[in-house]
C-alpha cells in the first residue's frame, strides 16, 4: 500500500525554479510581490485571533496563549515588511490591548478574557481606521475554523 504524502512529489514535474531564473537584482522585488502587502499578515492575524478567541472561551488556555504568540510573530514579520504601519500598530494595538489579552490568558481568567477581547477588537478597529481602513471593523468570532477539542 502506498503511503500518503502531504508534500507533492517532484517526480515527473518541472522543478519550481522561477526565483533562481530571475536576475539576482530582481529577486527581492519578486519575493515581495509573492508575500504581497500587509493583507497576507492580516489574513494570518484574523486566523490567529479567531483561534485565540475560541481557545479562551473554551478554557483551552495553552492553545489561546499559543495563538496569541503566533499572532505576535505574524505582526512582527508583517511590520518588518511594511514598516509604514508600525506607528499605528504599536500605539493602538501592540503596546496596549495585545499585551492585555496576553495577561488575561496567562491568568486563565474567563471574565477578564471576555473583557479584554472587547478592548482588543476596539483596538484593532482603531488601528484600521488610523490606516484609512475604517471599513474593517473586527467582530467577535462566530464560526470555529479548526476542530480543536475542548479541554
Amino acid at each position: 500500500m502506498a503511503q500518503h504524502q502531504h508534500a507533492p512529489s517532484m517526480e515527473g514535474m518541472q522543478k519550481p525554479d522561477w526565483l533562481v531564473k530571475l536576475a539576482p537584482a530582481a529577486r527581492t522585488e519578486a519575493i515581495q510581490r509573492q508575500l504581497r502587502g500587509f493583507e497576507t499578515t492580516m489574513a494570518e492575524v484574523a486566523y490567529r485571533y479567531t483561534e485565540m478567541y475560541w481557545g479562551g472561551i473554551d478554557g483551552n488556555w495553552e492553545y489561546a496563549a499559543h495563538m496569541q504568540g503566533e499572532m505576535g510573530k505574524a505582526l512582527a514579520l508583517g511590520l518588518e515588511r511594511r514598516p509604514v504601519y508600525r506607528k499605528s500598530a504599536e500605539q493602538l494595538f501592540l503596546k496596549g490591548a495585545f499585551v492585555q489579552i496576553g495577561e488575561a490568558i496567562q491568568k486563565k481568567d474567563a471574565a477578564l478574557f471576555k473583557e479584554r477581547i472587547e478592548t482588543l477588537r476596539a483596538s484593532c478597529s482603531a488601528c484600521h481606521a488610523a490606516e484609512k481602513h475604517a471599513f474593517i471593523k473586527i467582530a467577535v468570532p462566530t464560526v470555529r475554523r479548526n476542530p480543536i477539542e475542548k479541554p
